[in-house]
């Protein structure tokens, strides 16, 4: 485990430290699926900021660039729930006086947060929250992990979501627990994202209550889980030493019901435990700590972590097993089988001579190796193996500062470990001071001792193609991969995806694409081809769009569509476009001239593309060129044919609205570029990996003949995921509110997309120069696009196209405010 990065903030009278707030702050950090961390803290962090001094503020950061810490509220009252709903889209937040909140994204921006939703439990201290299970899960199955079939590898879990509404849909809503022992439930309604931006006020919710046992007590920590049969787990324990029972651990089973009007909840008890009859009977006056399921989705496996009167700690994992148990024989309904109960018991335990503070596990639970993090009051973090409690490492948390950096002296002072979490994946751990600083490691030790062995490129692709089929954040594997197997990687994950079904190609064609660009974009040498690829993309994005225009003409005719009989056409490998279109119906591709209008700049995009790979075929096919390995999409046969089908297209439309063709500097005339680019294309397609000298040689003459444009490239950006992170000195020093020159990454090919091109700013969406200096745009916090944040969409199709990338950029980052 090696600290990767390190954020700080600079110093100023507004800084507050941990002895100031102990008594009135919990510190809390969570990840989300997207790996964006919210984290609470007692200080602001950015300059200027909206807010002033000291208080209650909650910030949300993306792990790729911890620099830009963006503000989501200040609350009047202590922080004590942060939770993030499975698709990272709903931030929970509760504090100590019974106020709960949902949050979510302003606009889709990362950098603004709105409260979508409120809901009130009026003097309650909630200190456990969970939103309600959708009942979908899916594993990684262990024993056919050399599988390439994802419909082998990855099998769905028998698991029902927590509340079902008629018809079994799986309902959205969150339960809570209070420190008085009361449960409390509310839905969220099922609005669209479009109607939860029009709010100005959060909406108010009713919830529904019930009391966790019998009588109502005072607990101190609590822990939800989910059981397989859509209930929850609920442990909870006291550790205030006011109380006799500071040692007892109970558990309950809740069931929520949804009727018409509302919920119902049910609560029953479940078998519990002293810490007394554990491994640390001898140990005198253990008070909880903390409780904390193993798995958020198995109720089996609970730890328990406890200070004691000496000034250390023990931590206890503890099993549920079943159990035989001697009974009369009156009692028994059938005398062959012995009656059988279940009880907790004692598996592993550690002892270290610090106070424990904070307990984190990993959270996927099909994992070979999974680990247990504890945090320390001596600011030490210790990584234990589940199975046996073994001590893998011991690192201390230190504020490291370059040596000639001398503003941030009295920061260091007091720092104290506020709370720790790790990511989705068990890659990187997060730790969090009581100053708002972030510390970010490396988690190396699964397969650590087997670099470059096929085990660790098997599992780093296990894991890949679990992020693709499950839609999760794959940033904390790009981060700990090895450069040195990237390239046997990108190998295995590509032949793997080949050999899939097409359906199943089909469904995940667009995630493929989108997480070999971000595995290109780790190398130096595989900017070209993640631009390639990123071109691929967009190409792909643009025919679909463009084929669900079209509308066939005659109604009664279900077996093939314009989009089919275009293909079926092509398949001939016609040279002559004009030939092309005497065997389609022209009828089928008929629309609106305003439609046709608004798709200019995406076809003249298209026709750039095709420019530009004609352009440079002949120097792609030089000797020195074919040595490289990697993607190059002049010799990808599909999107040969998907330009050729949307030049036929765009030939059609022509026609209709000469003034949606594409625009180019030509020497003469009477030259037809589309003709030729779509003739040249042909001859491509029909050998795309030795493609003939004749061809080349009109290819060469191609740039003399039109003026060839510039294509759009991803401009310079600063991440942690640069390709430069290997080459620098780790840990890599941050500050909040500022860019670390250091991993600035400028690629070598021409800036223009996101960027400066002529001193314009070109738009990554819709493809329109927005000016020199734009007072306001969003820009991609992954990749650096940029984008208008006023919609200039009129038509359907356009507005259409503009909702693709609405909610997030093409290449799965989120869109940040950024004002001139």
């Amino acid at each position: 485990m090696d600290l990767l990065y390190t954020t700080h903030r600079k110093g100023n009278a507004n800084t507050f430290s941990f002895t100031d707030t102990q008594q009135n702050f919990e510190f809390i950090c969570n990840t989300s699926p997207c790996n964006i961390l919210a984290f609470t803290t007692t200080n602001e962090l950015t300059e200027p900021s909206p807010i002033q001094g000291w208080g209650f503020h909650i910030y949300v950061v993306d792990l790729n660039a911890p620099w830009f810490p963006y503000h989501v509220t200040s609350n009047k009252y202590p922080i004590s729930v942060l939770e993030w709903d499975v698709l990272g889209r709903f931030l929970l937040v509760g504090d100590r006086n019974g106020h709960v909140q949902i949050f979510i994204q302003k606009d889709n921006l990362l950098s603004e947060w709105k409260p979508a939703y409120s809901v009130k439990f009026p003097g309650e201290n909630i200190i456990a929250a969970a939103f309600f299970h959708n009942g979908r899960k899916l594993n990684l199955q262990m024993d056919k992990k050399d599988q390439y079939l994802y419909l082998e590898k990855f099998q769905k879990v028998k698991f029902a979501a927590s509340v079902r509404q008629f018809g079994g849909v799986p309902v959205d809503g969150v339960l809570v627990v209070s420190a008085t022992g009361m449960l409390g439930a509310f839905v969220i309604p099922p609005e669209s994202n479009s109607n939860i931006q029009k709010l100005v006020e959060p909406m108010k919710l009713a919830p529904m209550t019930e009391s966790l046992a019998v009588t109502r007590n005072f607990y101190t920590t609590a822990d939800i889980c989910y059981g397989k049969n859509g209930s929850f787990r609920i442990a909870v324990g006291n550790g205030d030493s006011k109380f006799t029972n500071s040692s007892m651990i109970q558990c309950f089973r809740v069931t929520i019901k949804k009727t018409e009007e509302s919920l119902e909840i049910k609560s029953t008890v479940l078998p519990s435990f002293f810490l007394a009859k554990g491994m640390g009977k001898d140990l005198k006056d253990l008070r909880v700590a903390n409780v904390k399921w193993v798995f958020n989705e198995e109720a089996d496996s609970l730890i328990v972590s406890s200070n004691h009167t000496g000034g250390g700690c023990f931590v206890e994992q503890w099993e549920l097993n079943e159990e035989s148990t001697p009974i009369h024989k009156l009692f028994q309904n059938n005398k062959n089988e012995p009656f059988k109960t279940l009880v907790w018991a004692s598996k592993n335990h550690y002892m270290y001579n610090s106070k424990v503070i904070k307990v984190t596990t990993t959270k996927l639970n099909f994992l070979s190796n999974s680990f247990i993090y504890l945090a320390m009051s001596d600011n030490s973090i210790h990584c234990l193996q589940r199975e046996s409690f073994k001590r893998l490492t011991c690192t201390n948390v230190v504020s490291i500062r370059d040596p000639n950096d001398h503003s941030s002296k009295q920061i260091r002072l007091g720092i104290k470990i506020g709370a720790i979490d790790v990511t989705n994946l068990g890659h990187l751990f997060v730790t969090l001071d009581t100053f708002g600083q972030l510390y970010v490691y490396r988690c190396n030790f699964m397969c650590q001792d087997q670099l470059g062995t096929p085990a660790l490129i098997v599992q780093t692709v296990n894991l890949l193609e679990y992020c693709l089929v499950t839609g999760l954040d794959s940033l904390d594997i790009l981060l700990t991969l090895k450069t040195q197997i990237l390239e046997n990687v990108l190998e295995r994950l590509t032949e793997n995806f080949h050999k899939q079904p097409p359906s199943v190609q089909q469904y995940y064609y667009v995630n493929f694409l989108t997480m070999k660009i971000a595995l290109y974009r780790l190398s130096i040498s595989g900017q070209q081809k993640a631009h390639d690829l990123s071109n691929l993309l967009i190409l792909h994005s643009i025919l679909i769009a463009f084929k669900s225009l079209l509308r066939p003409s005659d109604l009664t005719s279900h077996d093939k569509g314009p989009a089919e009989n275009l293909a079926m056409v092509l398949s001939e490998s016609v040279p002559d476009v004009d030939k092309v279109l005497l065997n389609v119906e022209a009828k089928e591709f008929t629309m609106e001239r305003p439609t046709l209008q608004s798709l200019q700049q995406l076809i003249q995009w298209v026709a750039d593309l095709a420019l530009n790979i004609l352009a440079k075929l002949p120097e792609s096919r030089s000797f020195m060129s074919n040595k490289s390995q990697g993607y190059d999409i002049s010799k990808d046969l599909i999107a040969l044919n998907s330009i050729r089908e949307l030049l036929v297209m765009i030939r059609i439309w022509g026609l209709l609205n000469p003034q949606c063709l594409p625009v180019f500097s030509r020497s003469a005339d009477n030259l037809d570029i589309l003709g030729t680019l779509f003739r040249l294309l042909t001859k491509l397609s029909l050998n795309p990996n030795e493609p003939d000298d004749l061809l080349l040689d009109e290819c060469c003459l191609l740039p003399n003949q039109v003026l060839i444009p510039q294509l759009q490239y991803v401009p310079s950006r600063t991440m942690i995921a640069s390709p430069l992170l290997p080459h620098v000195t780790l840990p890599v020093m941050c500050d909040y509110g500022i860019e670390n020159e250091s991993l600035k990454f400028c690629p070598e090919v021409p800036i223009v997309e996101g960027g400066l091109s002529n001193d314009n700013v070109i738009d990554s969406v819709m493809y329109l120069q927005l000016g020199r200096r734009p007072p306001s745009l969003r820009r991609c916090t992954r990749c650096g696009s940029c984008s208008s944040v006023v919609s200039v969409a009129k038509t359907a199709a356009m507005k259409a196209w503009e909702q693709r990338w609405f909610d997030k950029c093409r290449c799965n980052g989120f869109w940040r405010l950024e004002i001139a």
